[in-house]
């Protein structure tokens, strides 16, 4: 569990998933929520989107999310398909005509900045009374939901970009009743 920014995040479960992209008060953290639940990318990559990567003309999403090279921890450009609930939510999303997806408020030549948005995610966890979360629980959450839904870990390495088996499975979360279910199959 995180704890004082030390540790790995509690994954969030679909169910808090949507309660957190209610509590979240913009809806550009909503967004920005939704897009790495739903692409199960970092939230560093998905603050750096342009609206080129994700829209093709005004409010009309594109069928795949184009995660620069340049943007990503493994410099490699990732692809991802639109899932029906996405391209509701980006459907709805009153973006700007050019740029950055999420602009800074201070300054529109530069993205909106990872403390911001940290800041925010924090708020509504507080809000909700949940502990242990951090930015990176989507990431893990969406991980190890696909997982819990009998996706094999390819499919899952394939989804989430991640280079290694190693590092993905870092992700997953096994709780201690799948542990108990797992050897009762002995």
């Amino acid at each position: 569990m995180k704890n004082n920014r030390s540790g790995q995040a509690e994954p969030l479960t679909k169910e808090e998933f949507w309660q957190v992209y209610e509590a979240l008060q913009s809806h550009h953290h909503r967004l920005i929520f939704a897009l790495c639940w739903f692409t199960t990318e970092r939230p560093g990559a998905i603050l750096k989107l342009t609206v080129a990567a994700v829209y093709e003309q005004p409010r009309k999403p594109r069928g795949t999310i184009v995660i620069p090279a340049w943007s990503r921890k493994d410099r490699q450009t990732r692809e991802v398909p639109v899932s029906r609930k996405l391209k509701g939510i980006l459907s709805q999303y009153i973006h700007p005509p050019t740029g950055w997806l999420f602009p800074s408020p201070l300054d529109e030549e530069q993205c909106l900045s990872f403390s911001a948005y940290q800041k925010a995610l924090t708020r509504a966890f507080r809000i909700l009374g949940f502990s242990g979360y951090s930015t990176y629980s989507t990431r893990r959450g969406s991980i190890t939901h696909l997982s819990r839904q009998g996706l094999s870990i390819k499919n899952i390495q394939a989804i989430s970009g991640h280079k290694s088996l190693t590092c993905l499975q870092r992700y997953i979360e096994v709780s201690p009743a799948e542990r108990e279910a797992a050897i009762a199959l002995l």
